[in-house]
């Protein structure tokens, strides 16, 4: 979302995931279009970062205090731990979701964006507050998950019921594999 943001204001940014995306993570990329981001497995000096959705070093590569980060998005609480080499752009509020940041500071570009972009947005927001069940929820991500759904024309709950199905669909996994992550559980 955030890479495609940079992008209208001119400035190049390629999108990373941290890790291997689940189930409905894939669902929701599939969905709106979107091949998954190539796996961040370190930066150095010479990299320019954003960092998007959280702000706990022990979740980003290993030298992320080299790199020169620019800016940091999250609605997570503060872990402190990481090291700027200049003055940054730190985005914090009390939302359920960090799609909900970003889209609050795209304003009126907002209404611009791709439909599958809009789709990114609603669906971080309905992952991230369990469709609204989740006590984090507040009227922002309500709101907004409302007003894009109908821009989308999707009857939100059908669509959240779909990506919830997809995280629960363990059919590409082995019976080692489901026995293995069964165990994990205990």
């Amino acid at each position: 979302i955030w890479s495609w943001y940079l992008g209208t204001k001119d400035l190049e940014a390629t999108p990373y995931v941290l890790g291997t995306p689940n189930t409905e993570a894939a669902f929701v990329l599939k969905r709106w279009g979107y091949d998954t981001p190539a796996l961040l497995k370190d930066v150095n000096a010479d990299d320019t970062v954003v960092v998007v959705d959280t702000n706990n070093p022990a979740e980003l590569p290993d030298h992320i205090n080299d790199a020169t980060i620019i800016e940091i998005i999250d609605h997570h609480m503060l872990v402190g731990g990481l090291k700027t080499n200049q003055p940054i752009n730190i985005t914090m509020e009390p939302v359920a979701s960090t799609a909900t940041i970003m889209a609050t500071m795209m304003g009126d570009d907002l209404a611009d964006a791709p439909d599958a972009i809009k789709g990114l947005i609603l669906s971080c927001i309905l992952s991230d507050t369990l469709e609204f069940r989740s006590p984090t929820t507040t009227d922002v991500d309500v709101e907004l998950a409302e007003t894009l759904a109908d821009d989308l024309d999707l009857d939100g709950s059908a669509y959240a019921a779909e990506m919830f199905a997809a995280k629960s669909d363990v059919s590409h996994f082995s019976d080692a594999e489901l026995l293995r992550l069964d165990s994990k559980e205990y």
